[in-house]
């Protein structure tokens, strides 16, 4: 929370130093936008992957909606606060039975994740409207539930076993199909990964409930690492810019 805090700081004070250097008549739009996303998530698990039977689903759905606070300055540059609501979903399943000893069938299973994401990013809008973006992405678990065929297992919530927060890394790009005066549309990729192990436990705990496995120890310090990519559509409106009042200061305009 404290990283967060700091963050919103320093965009703030960031924010008002280039509003205060803009003394022409260049453009440094303000903005707000709604947007959503889905695309495919997993949580990356080389351990898992080393047990035979194991396959894990790299094409989970994710989903995300939310809005963003964004400011455009000098060429092109600026940066954006975006709040988040969204959904990964870690799918995989079972078909090998050397660990059984009570001979389960082959069952599905899958690990979903709610969270809350606040990403600050920077943003840079060319020609054309083509626009790329790069930043952190920190998220707030909210909820992990396990749904497993397994019946020794079950559906079960799992969230003890993560961390309550973690950081990842993101990148995106995309255009404009609409590039209006005042109101944009724009259609992106974007890509978020998490370098860290998001797991409290340090293997003793069975997140994939599979029989055997805690005892066997065949998940000892288990990591995973969640990946999503999603296509996001954003609707983008200018309400205001930084001008120069006539005592020669700075402030905000708002548009009529």
């Amino acid at each position: 929370m404290k990283k967060i805090v700091v963050l919103i700081l320093l965009t703030v004070l960031t924010i008002n130093v280039f509003g205060q250097r803009r003394g022409s008549g260049a453009p440094n739009w303000i903005s707000l936008a709604v947007k959503g996303g889905y695309g495919a998530s997993s949580f990356l698990c080389s351990e898992a992957l080393d047990i035979n039977g194991f396959n894990q689903d790299y094409l989970g759905p994710t989903y995300c909606y939310g809005g963003r606070l964004g400011v455009v300055f000098i060429d092109k540059v600026g940066v954006s606060l975006e709040f988040m609501g969204s959904e990964y979903d870690n799918k995989y399943d079972f078909n090998n039975h050397e660990y059984n000893p009570l001979n389960i069938k082959d069952y599905d299973g899958s690990l979903k994740m709610k969270a809350t994401d606040f990403l600050p990013l920077f943003r840079y809008t060319g020609e054309y409207g083509f626009y790329c973006e790069l930043g952190p992405k920190f998220t707030k678990v909210k909820g992990v539930d396990m749904t497993n065929e397994n019946p020794l297992v079950g559906d079960a919530p799992c969230e003890q076993y993560f961390k309550s927060s973690f950081t990842s890394v993101v990148f995106g790009f995309g255009f404009m199909p609409y590039n209006g005066d005042r109101v944009q549309v724009s259609l992106g990729i974007r890509a978020a990964y998490c370098p860290k192990n998001v797991l409290e436990c340090d293997g003793s705990t069975n997140v994939y409930g599979y029989p055997e496995m805690t005892s066997n120890h065949l998940f000892n310090n288990i990591e995973m690492k969640p990946l999503s990519a999603q296509v996001l559509l954003e609707v983008n409106y200018h309400f205001a810019r930084f001008g120069q009042a006539t005592c020669g200061k700075q402030r905000i305009i708002f548009f009529k």
